[in-house]
């Protein structure tokens, strides 16, 4: 399927941006939902609102930014970016993200920030092996409790990803280059000690021993491939790969680590993988 991306100007697409929302969250109320009014004023003084449409013409995702700040300097603040059901898998939240990539750079700003649950692993390895973006803040329980069915239960932890529009790391994976550290990482072939792994497979995977203290250049740590899966089979389980992970990384983004990549590895059946690297985030001078 090809996409086409465009600005939404109408209010019928807006109003397909709000239901489009309540499909991707499964928001049980509309007081969770960025509404028209918002949405068209966002578009109307410097933020943007970006829709994807099928062949047919019908929208078929979005994402949604708003300018904001990040120590004094000027930033694209990515809030939301959802695809419908039907239409994922297809490469189409990549697609979104190269897209507001481009008209944020057409701003003059060059620098975009998102938040994202770091347990959900498909976020993770778009957000880090495909679009190279950097993580180096873990912020507990952002948004409480939400009518989301995907958070029911779950505090709301997220990690606040960077993206440097124009830095080399960036440009390099817009090219398809993600460098041969993720490459590495990917293959099982980077020294580099387990700071947590899971045990078991599948919904029954839970968190093992979480080894803090460590002190090595890179730092792994694995998380579920479906944390939902796991959620809805045994939201204690999934609780406890919240309080793991919650540790690992306030402690060693604390102790001057920052998040470099997330991957999921070339093994059967595959693992997904955080990457920790030791030093202080400088997306045009990491060796990759």
């Amino acid at each position: 399927m090809a996409y086409t991306l465009k600005l939404l100007e109408t209010h019928h697409d807006y109003h397909e941006c709000e239901d489009i929302q309540k499909e991707a969250w499964g928001f049980s109320s509309d007081l969770d939902i960025i509404p028209l009014t918002l949405l068209v004023t966002t578009q109307l003084h410097g933020g943007l609102v970006l829709g994807a449409f099928d062949e047919e013409g019908v929208q078929q995702g979005f994402c949604y930014g708003i300018l904001g700040l990040e120590e004094g300097r000027l930033a694209h603040c990515s809030h939301m970016l959802a695809v419908r059901k039907a239409a994922r898998r297809e490469g189409l939240g990549a697609l979104l993200k190269w897209g507001q990539r481009d008209e944020v750079l057409a701003q003059g700003i060059d620098l975009m920030l998102w938040t994202y649950d770091p347990l959900e692993s498909l976020n993770a390895c778009l957000n880090f092996h495909k679009l190279g973006g950097l993580s180096d803040e873990y912020i507990l329980d952002l948004y409480g409790e939400t009518t989301s069915e995907l958070h029911a239960g779950m505090p709301t932890d997220r990690l606040h990803l960077k993206w440097y529009l124009s830095s080399r790391r960036v440009v390099a994976h817009a090219e398809g280059d993600r460098g041969r550290v993720a490459a590495a990482l990917a293959a099982g072939e980077l020294d580099a000690p387990w700071a947590l792994e899971g045990e078991g497979h599948g919904s029954d995977m839970r968190p093992g021993v979480l080894h803090l203290g460590l002190d090595a250049p890179h730092l792994r740590c694995e998380i579920p491939s479906s944390i939902q899966d796991i959620r809805i089979a045994d939201l204690g389980a999934a609780i406890a790969w919240r309080e793991s992970t919650r540790e690992l990384f306030t402690s060693y983004l604390e102790a001057g680590y920052f998040v470099r990549e997330c991957v999921r590895t070339h093994e059967d059946p595959p693992r997904v993988v955080y990457l920790l690297e030791k030093g202080t985030i400088e997306p045009n001078g990491l060796e990759e």
